[in-house]
């Protein structure tokens, strides 16, 4: 038969490192763990409403060097009728003994020679005392309080070569007898193993060895020569001892009573039942939850737990301590930490302060410290304070009548006193100054158990994060990626299968982008398609935090990934990141926003769509693209999210138009760019950019859908326009690329716009000369042996500016600084800013615009109308004379769109003055005559040059 090791104390054996540097698993290994359903607070459960939790049985050396007390090897062992005998006991003793004593040899003893108790005495004066510390250990063990269990002398066997004991179980007469002791003094033997059986007649045949302990009693090594050792178990279990193949050896055997009136004795068959709620509670949770911090009544001084280990506990909490032990078995270890939490608040009553909890070295079970760097970055002492806390496996317990949830009482007090902005530290918390405020700083101390299970310290090393000192949320997983890293650097599939296991447990252990990214290029370079790492790649898709969306660079290795182990094997992971809800909703507590879906998302999301059609045969068979783009484009028209909107986006949908062609892209980049005009922030550089790529497309691809963006945006560019800052128009003006993109969003206004948003922008270019005169300066540069700039420049003088004059509300500047003033039209000092002495001309941007290209004024637009046809129509006096002074000729050409000469426009505009100055320059017209150089006029002005030419 198999047996179980030997729990020997709370630490047990070490882990051993593997050939790559990892802590091993349990000898076990959870092959299949089974749902991880269990929580700490189960664990905390059952601990608290357990009567009994410990082994049915336990066997050990008693030398002392554990936490095991030593019994004297000495034991000063006497025998009436025989005297002393000494240890290991020599050929003639043992004859002698064998002389006075009591042979056993029937089916179950062969060979067991038995002394009685009245004629055995213990001479060691050590040996009483000694053995009730062992007793003490012993009942932790067994479950049972140490002041409930005693041990009583039954006699003495003696076992030489030959002798042994088949399967049988004790028959206790006295009710108060739960168990038996045996306790080897020095001897010198080979074989004899014990073995405990503690299942019950239902166990089948095939799972007796699950229940069956073995112990060698040090016979193996010779350590039996120079140490007394013990076994002990309940009344109800079933033992044997092997038979002796050479030497012999001595026992004592103890009854052990349970002295307790509760009226319910331990027995091997209890433990069973109540430690089962611990043992699956321990067993179920995840690996990433398998430590454990339990609150203690009592602080224990560091020296207390350096002197005496474990035994400086009270009974209780060591009753936790060996529960724990137990019921996790080999693996779990348990330490004894000490804690400091300095409280700081500015009330009396303790009232909303701050904690800074400090960790202080926790001690093992002998009392020696233990230098476990890496517990202190896990370590939480978060109270589960609701239900939420509970289920995300925060270690410490909050309220309960066995364990503490609190620090204890205030160990001291100080209190810091502030002097306008001096501190001044007393005990006594004086303060005379009426500014003076004060800290009050309390010192709390608090011993915890702390309990882990060793073969899951490379999961627990994953739960080390940052928090925010504020809000307290997550910043980064740095556990999960320095394992991540250290999966990369050595190349190990089986550690990455321990670290997907991690990600997979718990929400908030899952991958960001750059570690789902790194893990992927991993796999995609080492391994293929048949060597299992197809479902490695499909976990490491699947464990991307749901709050964590790909950004383009992960979407292009899930691409490869793709690409290398195919779509159908990834298929399920991959669209769940395009189509699960939660990946669609902000994750962020501190967001008012409701939905995760930006642009920037959007986008990436239909680029890696279409990339995959293109890119596989399965994908472009199936209706995969189609559904993407139009869930994308309905959840984009419903999102809130409007973050993120700048200029890079504009570039990134021309890209995508570029690759994937304009029939793919129609409706995206309609729907694209009809978000970013309708919520992008105001910016130049934003909406000068949308103006260049719309006006692209509707070169490239003139359709409804190009005509209307023109359109839309035509109308939010002059709208945003007339918001931006003097500062912004004058820094684009300043370099020439951006000039031109700026020149091309206006002639968007110019082509698409109606005459509010023409004349939002005209007011905006005339609001500041300085401007004005930056722009007519690029405009004029660039139309210079240009027709198709030249005639730019005419529709921006005929439907941007002749509807505008320098009134007393332009020419005042916002600025106010007087003559140095840049900005502003009117030249005074600030006393007459606002005032309606204003010493400019209302058409002084009309001359500055004529005088750069005096040719416009004899120009006609694509409707053959005239500068002075607009003007007259629409403008001021001083607009009008202005522009028929630079061409005379055109008051008697009549306008080709209304048929009225420019007079007649005037009038319809009462403008009395401009149609009197008009009627002046050909008093015919009000005869109805043409004059007959009226046809003409256009061929005079094509002879003519202008100066400027």
């Amino acid at each position: 038969m198999s047996s179980k090791s030997l729990d020997v104390g709370i630490l047990g054996q070490q882990n051993e490192n593997n050939d790559h540097g990892a802590e091993e698993k349990s000898d076990v290994e959870d092959k299949d763990q089974g749902p991880a359903i269990a929580t700490r607070l189960d664990v905390y459960n059952a601990l608290e409403n357990s009567k009994f939790i410990g082994s049915s049985s336990f066997a050990g050396k008693a030398d002392g060097t554990k936490t095991i007390p030593a019994l004297p090897p000495m034991s000063g062992l006497f025998i009436h009728d025989i005297g002393r005998v000494s240890l290991p006991i020599t050929p003639s003793q043992a004859k002698t003994l064998k002389a006075h004593s009591w042979k056993t040899n029937d089916d179950v003893f062969t060979n067991i020679y038995q002394v009685e108790e009245h004629s055995i005495d213990i001479q060691n004066p050590l040996w009483d005392s000694s053995l009730s510390k062992l007793i003490k250990t012993v009942a932790f063990k067994l479950g049972i309080r140490p002041d409930d269990l005693s041990a009583k002398l039954d006699m003495l066997l003696y076992m030489e070569k030959g002798s042994s004991i088949d399967w049988c179980s004790d028959v206790e007469e006295d009710d108060n007898i739960i168990g038996s002791m045996l306790i080897q003094l020095p001897s010198v033997f080979t074989g004899g193993k014990i073995s405990v059986f503690d299942g019950d007649e239902e166990v089948d045949e095939e799972d007796e060895a699950n229940f069956i302990t073995s112990f060698n009693m040090g016979g193996p090594n010779n350590e039996a020569e120079f140490a007394c050792h013990f076994v002990c178990h309940y009344s109800d279990c079933q033992y044997e001892i092997e038979e002796i193949t050479s030497g012999s050896r001595v026992l004592l055997r103890y009854s052990l009573c349970y002295s307790s009136n509760d009226g319910v004795s331990p027995t091997a068959n209890l433990l069973h039942k109540t430690v089962i709620p611990l043992k699956t509670s321990l067993s179920l949770l995840p690996r990433t939850d398998r430590m454990i911090l339990v609150p203690l009544r009592k602080h224990y001084s560091p020296s207390s737990l350096t002197l005496n280990g474990i035994d400086a506990l009270a009974p209780d909490h060591r009753a936790i301590a060996e529960s724990i032990k137990w019921a996790g078995g080999d693996n779990w270890t348990v330490l004894i930490l000490n804690a400091h939490n300095t409280y700081t608040t500015r009330s009396e009553r303790d009232e909303n302060g701050q904690c800074k909890i400090s960790l202080v070295t926790p001690h093992n079970e002998e009392g020696r410290k233990v230098d476990l760097k890496w517990m202190q970055k896990i370590i939480d002492l978060s109270l589960m304070e609701g239900e939420d806390d509970k289920k995300k496996g925060r270690m410490l317990l909050s309220t309960s009548n066995r364990l503490v949830d609190n620090w204890g009482k205030r160990k001291s007090r100080k209190t810091k006193a502030i002097h306008n902005g001096y501190d001044s530290d007393s005990h006594y918390g004086y303060g005379y100054d009426h500014h003076t405020s004060y800290e009050y700083i309390s010192t709390y101390r608090a011993t915890f158990l702390l309990a882990y299970d060793a073969g899951s310290v490379y999961e627990l090393k994953c739960v080390e994060m940052s928090k925010s000192s504020i809000s307290g949320r997550i910043i980064r997983n740095d556990g999960v990626i320095a394992a991540a890293a250290d999966v990369v650097k050595k190349q190990d599939y089986s550690l990455l299968g321990r670290l997907l296991d991690v990600a997979e447990s718990k929400e908030e252990l899952r991958f960001g982008s750059s570690t789902c990214r790194d893990l992927l290029e991993m796999v995609i370079s080492t391994g293929n398609k048949c060597d299992g790492t197809t479902s490695l790649a499909n976990r490491i898709v699947g464990a991307l935090s749901t709050s964590t969306e790909p950004d383009s660079v992960l979407w292009h290795t899930i691409l490869s990934a793709v690409k290398k182990f195919g779509w159908r094997d990834l298929r399920a992971n991959v669209s769940s990141l395009l189509f699960d809800e939660s990946r669609k909703k902000e994750n962020d507590y501190g967001s008012s926003r409701k939905s995760r879906i930006s642009l920037v998302v959007f986008l990436n999301r239909i680029d890696f769509c279409l990339t995959l059609t293109s890119a596989d045969a399965y994908v472009r068979r199936s209706n995969f693209a189609q559904k993407c783009i139009s869930d994308s484009i309905e959840d984009l028209n419903k999102t809130d999210n409007k973050n993120l909107l700048y200029r890079s986006l504009v570039e990134k949908i021309d890209s995508m138009v570029e690759l994937h062609g304009w029939k793919a892209m129609a409706n995206v980049a309609k729907h694209s760019l009809e978000f970013l005009r309708s919520n992008a922030r105001w910016r130049l550089d934003v909406f000068v950019g949308i103006g260049h790529l719309v006006s692209k497309f509707h070169r490239k691809h003139s359709c409804s859908i190009t005509l209307e963006a023109m359109k839309s945006f035509a109308m939010t560019f002059a709208s945003k326009m007339s918001e931006s800052s003097y500062f912004d128009i004058t820094n684009y003006l300043s370099s020439s690329p951006r000039a031109e993109a700026l020149l091309a969003s206006i002639r968007v206004v110019i082509e698409h716009g109606d005459q509010h948003a023409m004349g939002l922008v005209g007011k905006r270019l005339i609001s500041h000369r300085s401007t004005f005169s930056s722009f007519v300066k690029t405009v004029s540069e660039s139309a210079i042996n240009n027709i198709e700039a030249q005639t730019f420049l005419l529709d921006v003088l005929n439907k941007l500016l002749v509807q505008h004059s320098i009134d007393s509300e332009v020419a005042a500047c916002a600025c106010q600084r007087g003559s140095s003033c840049g900005c502003k039209w009117n030249v005074g000092t600030p006393d007459n800013v606002g005032e309606d002495n204003i010493t400019v001309s209302p058409s002084l941007h009309i001359k500055l615009i004529l005088d750069a290209s005096s040719d416009l004024a004899h120009m006609k637009d694509k409707d053959g109308r005239l500068p002075l046809h607009y003007a007259a129509a629409r403008s001021v006096y001083e607009t009008v004379a202005c522009i028929l002074e630079a061409n005379p000729k055109a008051a008697v050409i009549r306008d080709p769109v209304t048929g009225l000469y420019p007079f007649m426009l005037a009038g319809s505009n009462e403008n009395t003055a401009a149609a009197f100055e008009l009627l002046l320059s050909d008093p015919n017209l009000v005869l109805g005559e043409i004059p007959a150089d009226e046809d003409d006029e256009e061929n005079d002005r094509k002879r003519k040059r202008s100066p400027s030419m």
